[in-house]
C-alpha cells in the first residue's frame, strides 16, 4: 500500500482467497460470521436426494450435517465479501477508486444440494459439467466508467478476460489470433461488441468435456459415461 501511494505507474493486483472452500466446520471461521446463519433457512440450496455419481469423499450434506455444512460456506462467502470490501475502502481512501477497474470473478462453481451434490465440477465421478459447476462469478466495476446495474447475457469464459483487460488498457495483444480468448472490452465502455453468428463455450475436466451454446450443452464423459445432452431453454436445471 505504501509503495503504491508514492507511484506514479499504474498498477496490477492480483487477490486470491482459498474462501469459501471447505473446510466450513466452526473451527476455521470467526464466530460472529457463523451466528449471521444460525437461523437462516437457505432456501436457495436445495434438499435434494444424493446424487448417484457423487464422490464418498465429498460430505454428504444430509440432515443437521447439511445445515452445518451451508453455514459454513455462507460464512466463508461472507468472509471473503468483508476482506474484498477492506480494498475497496482503501481504493476509496487513496482517491483512484474512479480510475482502477476492479474484476470479481471465480476459478470454479459450487453445488451446495444441487443436483443432491456437495462439490463442483470433481463432487461426483466421472465429473459433471452442471451449470452451478461451470458458471462462475463475474462482477466488473469502476465507478463512472464502466455501467451499473448492467446483466451481461453474453457467452463468455475466462480466456476472455486477458484479451479484454489488455484492449482495455490500450495495450498490444499480438498472439490475440493464436489464443481461444475473446477481448469483450466494449462492454466495460457501455457500446455492444460485434455478434457472432456461433457463439459456443467448451470445458475439459480430467475425462469429462463439454461444449454448450446458448440452447444446447453436450457432456461427453471418455471412454466411459455416461454422456449426457441438455436443452438449456426448455430444462435450464439440466434433469432431462
Amino acid at each position: 500500500k505504501s509503495r503504491q501511494s508514492a507511484a506514479a505507474q499504474p498498477f496490477y493486483l492480483s487477490v486470491h482467497y482459498t474462501a469459501p472452500h471447505s473446510p466450513w466446520d466452526r473451527r476455521n471461521h470467526p464466530a460472529d460470521l457463523f451466528a449471521l446463519y444460525e437461523d437462516c433457512p437457505f432456501e436457495s440450496c436445495p434438499d435434494l436426494p444424493i446424487h448417484p455419481l457423487q464422490m464418498n469423499s465429498a460430505p454428504l450434506g444430509r440432515g443437521a450435517e447439511r445445515i452445518e455444512i451451508l453455514k459454513g460456506y455462507y460464512a466463508a462467502v461472507t468472509g471473503m465479501d468483508r476482506g474484498v470490501g477492506r480494498i475497496l475502502d482503501q481504493l476509496e481512501a487513496m482517491g483512484i477508486r474512479e480510475n482502477t477497474l476492479v474484476f470479481f470473478v471465480s476459478d470454479n462453481g459450487m453445488n451446495m444440494g444441487h443436483h443432491g451434490i456437495f462439490g463442483k465440477g470433481n463432487g461426483t465421478f466421472p465429473p459433471n459439467m452442471y451449470e452451478e459447476s461451470v458458471k462462475v462469478p463475474a462482477l466488473v466495476s469502476r465507478p463512472g466508467h464502466v455501467p451499473e446495474g448492467v446483466a451481461e447475457e453474453g457467452l463468455w469464459s475466462q480466456c476472455d478476460f486477458m484479451p479484454t483487460l489488455l484492449e482495455y488498457l490500450g495495450l498490444e495483444n499480438p498472439e490475440a489470433k493464436s489464443l481461444p480468448g475473446r477481448s469483450f472490452a466494449p462492454l466495460l465502455r457501455g457500446r455492444p461488441v460485434e455478434s457472432r453468428e456461433a457463439v459456443f463455450v467448451c470445458e475439459e475436466y480430467g475425462p469429462t468435456r463439454m461444449v454448450r451454446d446458448r440452447e444446447w450443452k453436450y457432456v461427453h464423459r471418455y471412454p466411459y459415461g455416461p454422456h449426457e445432452l441438455y436443452n438449456l431453454r426448455e430444462d435450464p436445471n439440466e434433469e432431462r
